[in-house]
């Protein structure tokens, strides 16, 4: 049974109203999000397993797609009180951190995950990829392209109806959109992930393809932390570079209103006004 609140730095897990409180601002989690913030809060910078959330939240065996979902779903609703100094990390291999600066931080979590005895070329070694392209030609490329860099497991798929099936059925590290997927469903994809409407981890890394550097997809990806930008014809050193980039970035994320309000229709109406021009 829970201990009726958990206070860790400024924040407060009240257990008999099931809700997180800081400050004078309270979100209602319900029993099930709570029970998870608490476990990850009572091991605050520990990464725990799957297996350990499990046992000591579920108290039965689920699947990694029902823990990937609540933890989404909590994600988000930590975003609604907009806070950035508690953060929940997923941690390829190995589980989940609930991350917070300067409350019980042992000597072994001050350094990044990637960095505890692993270079940058294992990390890339332990990533999934999902790989979203259009053009068969492409997608073909740069899946050939990661396998030559001995990433962990690639998987392609040509449109983000197959890609949020996908991501329902494993836990990927990074997922790589096209963003000339037509009537701007690439953009839309990265947006319902950045907002927790599907069951990707809404603090996944991911960059976005284009043929090229615009300054309105450039403005997007930062307004949609997108980790960068994967020029096409694809480059096999740009494409390292790219990813020993995301396996480092640790996204925090903004509150879901500013990913909700991100316009979609950009790359679309630069083609209209280029159309016209021509």
């Amino acid at each position: 049974m829970l201990e009726k609140s958990l206070v860790v730095g400024e924040y407060h897990i009240d257990t008999s109203q099931n809700s997180l409180i800081h400050g004078n601002r309270k979100v209602y989690l319900g029993p099930l999000r709570t029970s998870l913030l608490h476990f990850l809060c009572k091991n605050v910078n520990t990464v725990v397993t799957r297996d350990d959330l499990a046992q000591h939240v579920w108290g039965r065996l689920v699947t990694d797609h029902t823990i990937n979902q609540h933890i989404s779903q909590l994600r988000k609703s930590i975003g609604t009180l907009s806070l950035h100094g508690l953060n929940i990390s997923t941690i390829p291999k190995r589980g989940y951190i609930a991350r917070m600066e300067g409350v019980g931080i042992s000597t072994e979590n001050q350094q990044s995950p990637f960095t505890q005895g692993e270079s940058a070329v294992n990390a890339i070694n332990n990533m999934k990829v999902l790989v979203v392209e259009v053009q068969a030609a492409e997608r073909i490329q740069l899946i050939e392209q990661l396998e030559s860099l001995d990433v962990a497991y690639v998987e392609g798929v040509s449109t983000t109806i197959e890609a949020e099936r996908s991501v329902a059925l494993q836990d990927f590290d990074l997922v790589i959109v096209d963003s000339l997927i037509a009537e701007d469903a690439g953009i839309k994809l990265i947006k319902r992930i950045r907002t927790g409407q599907t069951s990707a981890a809404a603090d996944i890394a991911i960059l976005s393809t284009h043929f090229d550097v615009q300054r309105e997809l450039l403005g997007l990806n930062s307004l949609l932390d997108v980790q960068g930008l994967l020029l096409k014809p694809f480059e096999t050193s740009r494409l390292k570079q790219m990813l020993m980039v995301a396996s480092k970035s640790n996204v925090v994320l903004k509150p879901q209103a500013a990913y909700e309000l991100v316009p979609t229709d950009v790359l679309d109406v630069l083609e209209q006004a280029k159309a016209i021009n021509e």
